[in-house]
């Protein structure tokens, strides 16, 4: 069985193009989200699709309880062992689409790393929403991490969209990435990531994953906020600054912006 690029956390960052001090200032965006929309002071949060909680890690050390939540048992075992200690993140295995847990209300949650758009159905997004507004306190806050796809074209059949070498840990690793077309009304497309890893040890390992990812706007984020019934949308970056209008926010070197959008709890 071919593996997946999520069994191996210490080289999936690097793969996946990670910037250096990326974290740390998605890290700092969120605090100064919360400063200027969240009336009191943020004590507990819920990392979404955690993965290994890079973001926790940083925000624990202010004080903050930090709780993972994330499919893959790779990465939730990548977390406790990187978050040992006193100010330690409690992780829970769950679907993101619909779950529960064992925790007193959050002040505040958030969906980082573009990774929202993996859920196309609009039933796998209410039933998102409505997991994390019933594990929210009243006003509590939710920002959502979106890619911004200028440009993007699917086209037919699977087409190679970029090839290049990763080098990390002493290992080497052959990237190829490719965007799969999906039916025209699934308003989605599939992003492919093969990846031949060479060890130092010259043992070679080969993953794949399929990854699906709808055309998400921050309108459509509006719109199921809505539909939901558990948030309002208060407010939506560009990126990282709370400055720059939508269309004028800086592109990185993926082509890539954060559009974070923040959701005010309304009902359970």
């Amino acid at each position: 069985m071919t593996q997946s690029i999520y069994d191996f956390p210490a080289l999936f960052r690097a793969v996946h193009m990670e910037q250096p001090d990326e974290i740390d200032q998605e890290a700092a965006f969120l605090r100064r989200l919360w400063k200027r929309h969240y009336p009191r002071r943020v004590r507990r949060v819920l990392d979404v699709a955690s993965g290994d909680s890079p973001h926790g890690i940083i925000l624990i050390r202010s004080g903050i309880k930090v709780v993972g939540v994330d499919r893959s048992a790779s990465m939730l075992a990548s977390g406790r062992l990187h978050s040992a200690g006193s100010g330690a993140i409690k992780f829970y295995r769950r679907p993101i689409e619909r779950f529960t847990l064992p925790e007193k209300p959050f002040d505040c949650a958030f969906f980082m790393s573009e990774t929202f758009p993996v859920m196309t159905t609009n039933r796998s997004i209410l039933g998102h929403l409505k997991s994390v507004g019933r594990l929210l306190k009243r006003g509590g806050l939710y920002c959502i991490d979106i890619d911004r796809h200028d440009g993007l074209e699917a086209g037919r059949g699977r087409r190679l969209w970029r090839q290049r070498r990763v080098h990390a840990l002493g290992a080497d690793i052959e990237v190829r990435e490719y965007r799969v077309a999906a039916p025209w009304y699934a308003g989605a497309y599939f992003y492919e990531l093969c990846c031949k890893i060479k060890n130092a040890n010259r043992t070679v390992v080969s993953t794949r994953d399929l990854v699906p990812v709808r055309y998400t706007l921050p309108s459509h984020l509006e719109l199921a906020a809505r539909a939901s019934g558990s948030f309002g949308m208060v407010a939506c970056y560009a990126d990282l600054s709370l400055r720059n209008p939508l269309d004028r926010g800086a592109a990185s070197d993926l082509n890539l912006a954060h559009s974070c959008a923040r959701g005010d709890f309304n009902a359970g």
